[in-house]
């Protein structure tokens, strides 16, 4: 069946849908597999979660976020970090991660996640820099990385490829703690963007401790081209 005539239309509605294509191509999952390809195109179990999503959970720690993305099992330990954390099927053999990597921009935090009060999360925070945070639970996970034979979680930074920013402030209703969260990114030229942002808390925390126990941030510059 072929078409002789076009109609304005139908040229409307080709063009409406071409833009969605090429969203769903640059959907792109590249965590512990050897070539980037979109996640339903793939036979392994993976997940991927945006960070404006993730921002939506209101989580304190990066535990909370990663408890809600299927297949991990996440155990919040002290606070901000030093959560327990494993994949489906495999228990929670010691602290911390110990079948399980944890990531940053495809870099491992630590090579051993089970390095007792020393968990790979202490050094981790999540902010409005997370772009979107990757897992991929077994298959290949155990093949690009080390330690992982559970499986790797990526947190991905935002790179200035979206131009815009955001700034938050955050109090405690019933307990003592204020936090300014902020990010900022652009492009510099055709080739080249930054992002900055960071956050700077200070309180006592959901506990009644009677001495500030939080106090500090993070600030995280990126340069890409």
């Amino acid at each position: 069946m072929t078409r002789d005539h076009v109609t304005p239309d139908d040229a409307a509605a080709e063009a409406d849908v071409t833009p969605a294509r090429k969203q769903v191509a640059q959907d792109v999952f590249s965590t512990g597999v050897a070539k980037g390809r979109d996640r339903l195109d793939s036979a392994t179990s993976t997940s991927a979660l945006k960070g404006s999503e993730a921002a939506k959970l209101g989580p304190r720690p990066l535990a909370d976020i990663l408890r809600a993305m299927p297949g991990l099992r996440v155990e919040s330990a002290i606070g901000e970090g030093n959560a327990n954390y494993t994949v489906r099927g495999l228990p929670l053999a010691a602290g911390g991660s110990k079948y399980m990597q944890l990531q940053e921009d495809g870099l491992p935090v630590l090579e051993f996640g089970d390095i007792f009060n020393v968990g790979a999360d202490v050094f981790l925070r999540a902010d409005f820099n997370t772009a979107q945070i990757e897992s991929i639970r077994g298959g290949s996970g155990s093949t690009f990385s080390s330690n992982a034979p559970g499986g790797v979680v990526n947190i991905i930074s935002k790179t200035g490829d979206v131009e815009g920013g955001a700034v938050q402030l955050t109090t405690g209703l019933d307990y003592g703690e204020k936090r300014i969260d902020m990010d900022y990114g652009r492009k510099l030229s055709d080739t080249l963007r930054f992002h900055v942002g960071g956050y700077y808390r200070s309180g006592e925390g959901p506990r009644d401790i009677g001495f500030t126990g939080y106090k500090g941030g993070q600030i995280k510059l990126n340069v890409t081209r």
